[in-house]
């Protein structure tokens, strides 16, 4: 057996077990177009691919890829990306049916008793040239599909360089313009629809199953890793309060630069509900709760140094910086797009970023307004870091984050606020909102006869002994109570502390993580004093 005849057999095998080993097949069938000089269509069209697929192809410019024959084996006129459905073209649908027709000849020769090498030959020239029509206009169309996906993300990034261009007041800089990333002209939906022909519509009513964005995840992280790292200018958080803070008279390029931040945060909320899936994926959040923390941040710089001033601005530095932070992210990915991939869930540092940000905007939107509601929190705040002065083991506790500390925390949180209930209620009362109900009139709160029993019991331990034995005891738990009243005061206190982290624990979680930030904030100031 020639060598011809040879890799007809191997290639013969691998067609057989095409559907268990697809690269196996691949391979051979470029085998026998080299061992049989089949003349190759033209692949020039490969540089006009976008810089991620011409990695994929760069191994091996005259070859084929497995990903090419998955795709017309399973051919599908939709594509799923970012809970979006987008439609391949019907001229690639075409060239995928007569590559399918090809594929099928090629196999019905190779399960033939005898397969003649002219006819092997003439056919696998043929199937050469509509593999490469199929592939020049499939990956075209997979190339706008991407460029439509990550459009989210570079509209962001460009808002972002425009409201750093009114921060900065000055001109834009050429390289900071993120133009549209994909082949063709964005299409309205109509005109996407007229564009396909009878082949999708009669793929559509078939009822296929729809098919997900196929992945190069792997090519985005290999071009992170190639890309310079670029200088990025920092963005300080003084200059985002200052940017996002209310102003009572406000100049034209103040009220521009409002009204940029407005439309990129709502461009993040676009990007949030399609790739946050960590988190709520809220498609919006409003600018409000951003404003209020810049404007307490401001307001905490320009008053007087205190405990109180020093915890409200550590909560509101908390808000900004998540906003911060997604902002640098989109700052650092200027002229980087090709390196997002287009399943935007699968970039996880924009995961990170977009989480981090959902969770402060939400802990703002509950604690920052109204303004009793926030100095309440930063009371209770203010108490825990000054619980960790007094107490040592607290503190290691809160520096070890062990696991024994979010079992006390929940009854250091009710002992703080028992000890000054008509500051901290309402914290208290939107915590446990089924222990306090808001009176008509005023800011103050009518307590459950549950919680008035408990507030009886601290009021008449507090005769008997001191503040730091109460504390103490919270630390410790029921079992270090020496005597009755004690026992039954912490076991009341525990019931309704396990109420509180289980009523709805994600939001007991970023509570509990943003009060020990904040009783930070007067620790670090006692050490600075």
């Amino acid at each position: 057996m020639d060598r011809h005849a040879q890799a007809a057999e191997r290639l013969r095998v691998a067609a057989k077990e095409r559907q268990q080993s697809p690269e196996g097949f691949v391979k051979e069938l470029q085998n026998a177009m080299a061992e049989l000089q089949v003349p190759l269509a033209d692949r020039s069209f490969r540089k006009n691919f976008s810089r991620n697929y011409k990695v994929l192809f760069q191994a091996n410019p005259n070859g084929y890829r497995v990903e090419v024959l998955e795709s017309v084996l399973d051919l599908n006129a939709t594509v799923y990306v970012n809970r979006r459905m987008h439609w391949i073209t019907g001229l690639s649908m075409r060239k995928g049916h007569v590559l399918q027709q090809r594929l099928s000849q090629l196999f019905s020769l190779l399960e033939s008793s005898e397969v003649k090498l002219g006819a092997l030959w003439k056919l696998l020239q043929d199937l050469d040239e509509a593999w490469m029509e199929f592939e020049k206009h499939y990956i075209m169309d997979l190339i706008d599909i991407e460029a439509e996906a990550r459009q989210p993300v570079a509209d962001a990034v460009t808002l972002e360089l425009q409201l750093r261009q009114a921060e900065e007041q000055r001109p834009p800089r050429e390289e900071e313009e993120v133009h549209w990333l994909g082949r063709r002209e964005r299409l309205p939906w109509t005109a996407q629809l007229e564009e396909h022909n009878v082949c999708d519509h009669a793929i559509r009513g078939a009822g296929v199953v729809p098919r997900s964005m196929p992945s190069i995840s792997a090519v985005s992280q290999w071009l992170a890793k190639r890309t310079s790292t670029q200088n990025e200018t920092p963005l300080d958080l003084q200059q985002l309060a200052v940017s996002a803070a209310s102003e009572a008279n406000a100049s034209a390029s103040e009220l521009e630069r409002t009204e940029k931040m407005k439309e990129l945060l709502r461009k993040v909320c676009e990007i949030n509900s399609n790739a946050n899936v960590r988190g709520r994926g809220r498609p919006q959040m409003g600018f409000h709760v951003l404003q209020a923390a810049a404007d307490d941040f401001l307001a905490c710089q320009a008053s007087e140094p205190t405990l109180e001033t020093s915890v409200q601005a550590a909560f509101a530095k908390h808000v900004l910086e998540g906003f911060l932070h997604l902002r640098s992210y989109l700052f650092d990915m200027r002229g980087r797009m090709l390196e997002i991939d287009p399943q935007l869930q699968n970039n996880r540092q924009l995961q990170n970023c977009l989480v981090a940000w959902e969770d402060a905007w939400e802990l703002g939107s509950r604690f920052l307004r109204p303004h009793d509601v926030s100095g309440a929190l930063c009371s209770v705040a203010a108490q825990l870091g000054t619980l960790q002065q007094e107490h040592q083991d607290f503190a290691s506790l809160v520096e070890s984050q062990e696991a024994e500390l979010f079992l006390v925390l929940p009854r250091l949180v009710l002992l703080c606020s028992l000890a000054g209930p008509e500051r901290s209620s309402p914290f208290t009362a939107t915590m446990l909102p089924s222990h306090f109900e808001e009176v008509s009139e005023g800011p103050d709160f009518s307590r459950t006869a549950e919680w008035d029993e408990l507030l009886k019991k601290f009021k008449d331990l507090e005769q008997e002994r001191s503040w730091r034995q109460l504390v103490e005891n919270a630390l410790r738990g029921p079992s270090s109570a020496q005597d009755e009243p004690m026992k039954a005061f912490l076991t009341q206190l525990e019931a309704l502390g396990f109420e509180l982290t289980r009523r709805r624990p994600e939001e007991w979680n970023s509570c509990c993580s943003l009060l020990l930030r904040c009783s930070m904030a007067v620790v670090d100031k006692a050490q600075t004093t």
